[in-house]
């Protein structure tokens, strides 16, 4: 009788730990409707993937035309030969990013963080680099027609071989930087710390 009444007791109990444990919810899955945007942002033209989650992203060569890439994670995505013609990277994060021969003309990169980006032989005509950071940054080989670098901030950036032509450094901070065979077409350089001004 004892015996019964202590596993009476503790059936009770244990019961009780069972229903007191809380019900988890199912993991969300990218296709779920109350997944985060971040998840669900399809890159292509005029694509609105601000704030978008895209690390390790696989957009080499693609059309990205006018896409919104503001606040949006790119670190070691891979855009080589990507059209981001009128593209927008205000704030965004390209840490380690892939852009080699792009496509820039009219892009926006005001604020973002280009850390150990690779940009060789990229193609920028009017884009705004306006308070960015490229620190270990290769531009090497790049055209940069008519560009905006206000207060960039250019630190260890390989700069070899780089056609500057009528660009805006007013205000930026060079420090570290290559600049072997560069050219300084029409350029304003204005309050810029460390740049060549007597090039």
């Amino acid at each position: 009788m004892k015996l019964t009444l202590i596993s009476l007791r503790m059936l009770a109990v244990l019961a009780g730990i069972v229903m007191m444990q809380p019900v988890l919810s199912a993991p969300l899955t990218p296709d779920d409707p109350a997944a985060s945007a971040l998840k669900r942002c399809e890159p292509g033209p005029q694509a609105d993937c601000s704030g978008a989650d895209l690390r390790f992203a696989q957009l080499a060569g693609k059309d990205l035309t006018g896409a919104n890439f503001s606040g949006a994670n790119l670190s070691r995505a891979d855009l080589r030969r990507a059209n981001l013609v009128g593209a927008n990277f205000t704030g965004a994060t390209l840490v380690a990013t892939r852009l080699d021969q792009s496509y820039l003309a009219g892009s926006i990169f005001v604020d973002a963080d280009l850390t150990a980006a690779s940009m060789d032989s990229v193609r920028m005509s009017r884009s705004d680099f306006s308070g960015a950071t490229l620190r270990g940054t290769d531009i090497s080989g790049s055209w940069a027609i008519a560009c905006k670098f206000v207060g960039t901030r250019f630190i260890d950036v390989d700069a070899q071989e780089t056609k500057f032509s009528r660009s805006t450094f007013d205000g930026a901070s060079v420090h570290g930087t290559r600049i072997r065979f560069a050219l300084w077409d029409g350029v304003y350089f204005g309050s810029c710390r460390g740049c060549p001004v007597d090039w």
